[in-house]
């Protein structure tokens, strides 16, 4: 089966949908470790927010890269001078811009007296060697896509072969982005080089296959969960897991119930780079009135429903700030600004 047209594929409403519910994963993991479990964990409903959080690992990212490795699949066989700006040239513009962001809002907190010393030339050194911030999945998907393109001729089954090994090391042996980068790279591998395997999920989507699919899923989650213990474990529920993830998103995205998830994910990018600061600023404001705080831990049904509406809150807010930005002239904040060249070919 050939390799899904970009195009067709940015139509379908299934990928919207996987990657909104994948963006939410994400936004509430970084909720809960930036902000929530230094203010309520052990409150009531903290054990709730950990729960999903640990149960969600073996998903959130893989399939968020398996999508955009699906997505790119049509890409990675392209001459370079046709995918350089759109999927190497963006994805540095935007790691660049977003590093000097964040060292802008250190500078700022420190000024206002929120936050600690900054050594700025050493923070931006450092994240151009290597990533420090939540901006690794722009760094991951520049690596994937380039590793991609350049071993588009080597066979799959001997690179998947050596992409799987080198997963499963990375969980038994290694932390930190280095995991990160391992446990998902063949999740976005597979997508791209056979994206008819994700076809083939996707049109084994009957509810009696996706039901028996999510059952196996909740199993091996729960097993690792309960054992962080792996030989490949979280390989196999992150594969099954996704598979399930695919067959949910093909048969519920195009509900009209749906529709906020596939508005998040069309903005993805706004919301993966603008979040960690919301919960910074919320760790701020409650260090500044202590008060506020305790008052929170004294009403249980307060610290209960707090996450969830700050995680609703969140998302709304990283889209509005997209749209902002695009008002009032900073629309370069989330695209690459367009070339002479280019200006003078649209005009």
């Amino acid at each position: 089966m050939a390799a899904p047209s970009e195009t067709v594929a940015a139509r379908l409403e299934w990928p919207d949908f996987a990657r909104g519910a994948s963006i939410v994963m994400v936004v509430l993991l970084h909720l809960f470790l930036l902000h929530y479990i230094y203010f309520f964990y052990g409150f009531p409903g903290s054990d709730v927010v950990n729960a999903v959080v640990d149960a969600t690992l073996p998903l959130r990212m893989p399939l968020f890269f398996l999508v955009s490795g699906y997505l790119a699949s049509r890409a990675i066989r392209r001459p370079w001078r046709t995918v350089l700006r759109p999927r190497v040239l963006l994805l540095v513009y935007l790691y660049l811009v977003w590093v000097v962001v964040n060292a802008v809002f250190d500078v700022l907190r420190e000024r206002f007296g929120q936050g600690g010393p900054v050594d700025v030339p050493r923070f931006l050194l450092d994240n151009l060697i290597w990533p420090q911030t939540t901006l690794w999945y722009l760094y991951a998907l520049l690596l994937f896509f380039v590793a991609a393109r350049l071993t588009r001729r080597v066979p799959l089954p001997a690179l998947l072969a050596v992409a799987i090994v080198l997963s499963v090391l990375g969980t038994t042996s290694l932390d930190g982005l280095p995991q990160h980068l391992l446990r998902s790279f063949v999740f976005y591998l597979v997508a791209a080089r056979a994206p008819q395997l994700v076809d083939l999920v996707l049109h084994r989507s009957g509810w009696i296959a996706t039901t028996v699919t999510g059952l196996v899923a909740v199993a091996l989650a729960a097993l690792y969960v309960a054992t962080f213990a792996d030989l490949g474990l979280f390989l196999a529920a992150g594969v099954v897991s996704v598979a399930f993830a695919l067959q949910l998103s093909v048969r519920v995205a195009a509900h009209p119930l749906a529709a906020p998830v596939r508005y998040l994910g069309r903005h993805t990018l706004a919301i993966f780079l603008v979040h960690p600061f919301v919960f910074i600023l919320a760790n701020d404001a409650l260090l500044a009135r202590p008060g506020a705080a305790e008052w929170m831990r004294d009403h249980d049904l307060v610290v209960i429903v707090y996450p969830w509406l700050l995680l609703t809150a969140t998302l709304a807010g990283c889209v509005g700030v997209e749209a902002l930005a695009q008002r009032i002239g900073l629309a370069f904040l989330f695209s690459l600004p367009r070339s002479g060249g280019a200006r003078s070919r649209s005009s």
